[in-house]
């Protein structure tokens, strides 16, 4: 993916969630663990998507409480 953000979450299962919530919005989305994750929560999970896409993508995990923990632009 070009011009994409990494959404840092709390656990894997936040991932799962976030990654759900979003495709049934119609914005694909990829779980990682990369390096971006890992500087920002050593334990955490994140999901990267297109940057176009950011602003959508916190309206929708907003709305279903799913917090974020941090976003860093870039790759896996």
């Amino acid at each position: 993916m070009e011009n994409n953000t990494v959404i840092v979450l709390s656990s894997m299962t936040y991932a799962y969630k976030a990654q759900s919530a979003l495709a049934e919005s119609g914005i694909r989305s990829a779980i990682t663990r990369g390096a971006n994750v890992r500087r920002m929560r050593g334990c955490g999970y994140g999901i990267v998507l297109k940057t176009s896409e950011l602003d959508a993508a916190r309206t929708v995990l907003k709305s279903l409480g799913i917090k974020i923990i941090g976003e860093s632009k870039g790759s896996l």
